[in-house]
């Protein structure tokens, strides 16, 4: 039987704008948002204790996520910075190569949407302040589909809320495996084509969007 919630195509309609409710706590916390200009920069005298790309999104993607410089970069490219030229991009990633602290994609919107579909989960300022106040002590996974880390276990959050921290399960929860398997290809294509059209952006940030896919090797074995 078909799942009726199937889509190929993600729905942006609820797609947030505006500045994140959360931005204030980043700064408070020793943070700083990386902006369109991909400098990180510093907190008066100091360097930041961790960055941060605002993302925007009601799809798979998770509110509150650890990145390698590779990826950080790509998910700048989608949700900050701007096409075109790769120079302020493959500038990022070297800074982020030598920043020696965590890099974090935080959410803005929620997981699971359009807003009618089952599960779905406004990401709530209340959220990610307490994910930023536990981020020492998160015991983090690897995400199978997009490569970055996720809580698998944050002080404070516990099931059936904290599923939102690991968007596949969530989807899971409310039967809608085969839609977000759509996703996923969806989004890993969609990041690779807006990143190979970066002139001259490092290979590494094109290679981080998991695109095309790569058969692996192996034997049928009785």
């Amino acid at each position: 039987m078909a799942d009726p919630y199937a889509t190929r195509t993600p729905d942006l309609s609820g797609r947030p704008d505006g500045p994140p409710p959360w931005q204030g706590e980043v700064a408070r916390r020793g943070g700083v948002v990386i902006g369109p200009g991909g400098e990180i920069g510093e907190i008066g005298d100091e360097r930041p204790e961790f960055a941060v790309i605002a993302c925007r999104g009601i799809g798979t993607l998770a509110p509150f996520a650890r990145l390698d410089p590779a990826l950080a970069v790509l998910l700048w490219i989608e949700h900050v910075g701007a096409g075109g030229d790769g120079s302020r991009a493959n500038g990022l990633l070297l800074a982020l190569e030598d920043f020696g602290a965590p890099v974090y994609a935080i959410k803005q919107g929620s997981v699971g949407g359009p807003g009618d579909r089952r599960g779905c989960t406004s990401i709530s300022a209340e959220l990610v302040t307490g994910l930023l106040a536990a981020r020492d002590e998160i015991a983090w996974e690897r995400d199978p589909d997009f490569d970055y880390e996720v809580p698998a276990a944050a002080p404070g959050f516990a099931d059936p809320a904290a599923r939102v921290l690991v968007p596949r399960l969530l989807y899971a929860d409310h039967d809608r495996v085969y839609e977000h398997a759509g996703l996923v290809a969806d989004k890993k294509r969609e990041r690779y084509e807006l990143a190979a059209a970066v002139t001259g952006l490092d290979p590494r940030v094109l290679a981080a969007s998991g695109w095309p896919p790569v058969a692996t090797g192996g034997e049928w074995r009785d």
